[in-house]
């Protein structure tokens, strides 16, 4: 029977089914057709490999072969990148319907574009009634006068619109400033 099972062994590289006197992890089977290198380490690099052999039952020769062909698949798929970049490509645009997102972003586009303008016509009405409010209260003082104010209102509303999102609070609430500025039209 131990005949027959290293016979086996010999022959196809495996243990017969069933009836393995050897431990299959340290004895692989034994590839058809091989080859020998003489490669040279770093002494640490072979200690690690050594080490790592030993913790996982194999040779160090085993654990390198399995390491150059670890590396050699990877390499090959290197090569075949643009391959898969293509066809993930193709996977999200045939899930994702990148036109009917467009159609989608455009039209929510358009309706904040159309919002906007409908802001600044009111806010532009707002602005000439305003100055005939103004014109109306400020009879009393000269167009000189009026016109400084309005160009001062004009600098300080152009200025506003320069800030930044986080400084707008910050400017809004600070009501003495506010003040000042007013009192300067």
């Amino acid at each position: 029977m131990i005949r027959e099972s290293i016979r086996y062994f010999l022959t196809k590289g495996t243990c017969p089914p069933g009836k393995c006197l050897f431990n299959e992890r340290r004895y692989p089977p034994i590839p058809t057709k091989t080859q020998k290198r003489s490669i040279n380490f770093p002494s640490q690099t072979l200690e690690s490999l050594d080490k790592l052999a030993t913790k996982t039952h194999t040779t160090t020769s085993d654990l390198v072969r399995k390491y150059v062909d670890q590396g050699l698949s990877l390499e090959g798929n290197r090569e075949n990148i643009d391959f898969i970049a293509q066809i993930i490509r193709q996977e999200l645009t045939a899930i994702y319907h990148v036109d009917e997102i467009k159609a989608i972003a455009d039209h929510d586009t358009d309706r904040l574009a159309k919002m906007l303008m409908k802001i600044g016509k009111i806010n532009g009405a707002m602005f000439f009634l305003l100055i005939k409010v103004l014109m109306n209260l400020t009879n009393e003082g000269s167009e000189d006068d009026f016109d400084q104010m309005l160009k001062s209102s004009v600098k300080l509303g152009v200025d506003y619109m320069q800030k930044k999102d986080f400084q707008i609070n910050s400017f809004l609430q600070d009501t003495d400033n506010l003040r000042n500025l007013s009192e300067k039209l």
